[in-house]
């Protein structure tokens, strides 16, 4: 009875000795895998954290359509310079004899100075202020707020110049339609509403004042250089 009562318990002990590691390893997996799923879920969430939206990879940014629009700005006044400099006349493909008149006349020079060379002036400015906006690549004593800035204020002179300059077509050249001239107004405008699409209400308010002065030194400029100039009806 003894020896059965030993072997009993030498088959119950010899049975039981390959649990211990075969409960061992049951425990011990689920940490692996829970841990090398864990591992797996924060690589995803890192990968959805780097990985750009579409939004923003495709977008254009705003300032690179200011490049642009100046740029093609900067070649529409390059061609009205070398006109005036070599006394050539533009190709008008809506006008005719009329572009060439308003292009000609006194009102395309102001104190003395070809508009075309002041309008390549400031299309090239705004090139390439829109170019350094959107590099954000600024030479030194120039930061992204100065250079914004900068940016809406040309665009701001340019827009009032423009909207005087479709003042004088509409009442001194009545009946006459200069293609250059609206070409040039539609850019103008075009950048004026993009750069101040990029402030926030609260920046409108602070530079509106300086925005209302600027419209109007350019407005009193351009009244006082055509001062002299006598109405076409009284020729």
């Amino acid at each position: 009875m003894a020896s059965c009562f030993r072997g009993g318990s030498g088959i119950s002990s010899i049975s039981s000795l390959p649990s211990l590691p075969h409960r061992t390893r049951l425990s011990v997996l689920p940490v692996k895998c829970l841990s090398s799923r864990q591992s797996r879920d924060s690589d995803s969430d890192s990968d959805l954290r780097t990985t750009p939206s579409p939004s923003s990879t495709s977008g254009f940014s705003p300032y690179g359509w200011c490049a642009g629009i100046g740029g093609v700005g900067f070649l529409e006044t390059t061609y009205l310079s070398y006109l005036k400099l070599t006394n050539s006349d533009a190709f008008c493909p809506i006008g005719g004899a009329s572009c060439g008149d308003v292009l000609n006349s006194d009102y395309a020079v102001v104190f003395g100075v070809p508009l075309p060379f002041i309008g390549m002036f400031a299309y090239g400015l705004v090139a390439v202020l829109g170019l350094l906006l959107a590099r954000k690549s600024f030479p030194i004593g120039i930061n992204e707020s100065y250079g914004r800035l900068i940016l809406l204020g040309s665009s701001t002179s340019m827009a009032a110049a423009s909207a005087y300059f479709l003042y004088i077509l509409s009442t001194n050249f009545s009946g006459a339609t200069c293609s250059y001239c609206l070409t040039s107004a539609l850019l103008s405008f075009s950048l004026f509403f993009i750069s101040l699409k990029e402030f926030s209400v609260e920046e409108i308010q602070k530079v509106l004042g300086v925005q209302l002065c600027i419209a109007s030194l350019v407005v009193a400029a351009l009244s006082t250089s055509y001062s002299s100039i006598q109405p076409l009806s009284s020729r």
